[in-house]
């Protein structure tokens, strides 16, 4: 039998199939598909078709685009079905290849509902496999990519503001999904302390989990930096970008933004505890610094303001200002003595030469000027 007959076959025997009975076969054959030991692009092309049509229920028999999405009963269907699925599989790169394939960077937008409610299932239940294989998904599409982004502001949603109790479900999260947690605060970075996006602050809840997290455990921020995802054969790892950046500019911001000082002082101290304990390595890979850059821009703008506004003598006596420079220049100090951050240095420090002057922080680019052989840059 030629293979375009037995694909015609298969699907008319799924067809024939009441959901969710159809889609429990069609991840059987879709498992068998992806994970065989050779696959080629007419089984890849198979599997695609069998999840829009019986899985995800997004075409029907002709290919055409349903005109309605998946109803709240199948949904929940759907969603047993996938976390069972994926729960029962105990081979970490087979499951990791299903879970990339199910929810692939084309298709991720369409099914980014369910691959939260899923990934939210599985830090309530929990499922510590399917939180590996979400921690992969994250990592192989970037952890601070926009994709991974909308999974962790659903996850917030679920967890800050529908769940009862919350903090009990989150605090074991970490000993549970190190590198999941490390990629979702990557992720969870990124969504706050940007200008005009709103909420421009994170729940309290989410605050003072993360703040727990990093203090309790020093080696959490570069946890997914600690242990390659096992993935399919030809696949290429990508590198996770630590969160470290992302939460340095919640606590060196938080000043000026009039933030609770002791929950951002708390966070802001394990940070430095968990920078000082990284892992040197060669090349450094922990702190990009263009991140680092990235939290030097609303500083200078605040400056910019006061300066527009008139009130340049008064930055002198602003201890919120103050107080930001000093957590950043403290932070980098540290980092760059463990030999933490990578990227051209030249164009972090060229960038903080256009603030105002800060005792710390002019000691800080000065110890760098020397150690480059230029001229000290004095306050």
């Amino acid at each position: 039998m030629s293979g375009s007959s037995s694909e015609i076959n298969l699907k008319q025997t799924l067809r024939k199939l009441e959901y969710p009975l159809c889609a429990q076969e069609a991840l059987k054959k879709i498992g068998e598909l992806l994970c065989a030991r050779v696959t080629n692009i007419k089984s890849m092309d198979l599997s695609l078709d069998l999840m829009a049509e019986f899985v995800f229920y997004e075409v029907d028999r002709r290919g055409n685009k349903r005109t309605q999405g998946l109803t709240p009963l199948i949904e929940l269907q759907l969603l047993e079905i996938l976390y069972e699925f994926l729960n029962s599989i105990p081979n970490e790169a087979s499951r990791n290849t299903l879970f990339l394939n199910l929810f692939s960077p084309s298709t991720v937008n369409s099914r980014v509902g369910i691959l939260s409610k899923l990934v939210s299932l599985a830090i309530g239940i929990p499922s510590p496999l399917i939180l590996v294989s979400a921690s992969t998904w994250m990592q192989q599409l970037g952890n601070s990519s926009p994709a991974s982004c909308k999974l962790a502001e659903a996850l917030v949603f679920d967890y800050a503001q529908l769940a009862p109790n919350p903090e009990e479900r989150l605090t074991s999260l970490p000993n549970i999904a190190p590198e999941f947690t490390s990629n979702l605060l990557t992720a969870v970075a990124e969504n706050y302390f940007v200008h005009k996006k709103e909420p421009m602050f994170p729940p309290q809840v989410l605050l003072k989990s993360t703040t727990d997290w990093v203090t309790e455990n020093n080696s959490l921020c570069v946890a997914a930096q600690l242990r390659q995802p096992h993935l399919p054969q030809g696949a290429i790892p990508m590198e996770a970008t630590t969160p470290i950046a992302g939460l340095l500019r919640w606590c060196v911001l938080a000043p000026i933004y009039d933030q609770n000082q002791d929950i951002y002082s708390k966070l802001y101290l394990a940070l430095l505890n968990s920078i000082s304990e990284i892992p040197q390595v060669q090349p450094p890979r922990a702190i990009n610094v263009q991140h680092l850059t990235a939290i030097i821009h609303p500083l200078y703008y605040y400056y910019e303001d006061l300066k527009h506004k008139g009130q340049t003598s008064g930055i002198i006596h602003d201890s919120h200002f103050h107080l930001a420079l000093d957590r950043l220049a403290q932070a980098l100090q540290i980092a760059l003595s463990v030999n933490a951050v990578y990227g051209h240095l030249d164009e972090l420090f060229n960038a903080l030469n256009n603030l105002h002057f800060n005792n710390l922080l002019s000691i800080v680019v000065n110890k760098y000027k020397q150690s480059k052989g230029g001229p000290m840059i004095l306050g």
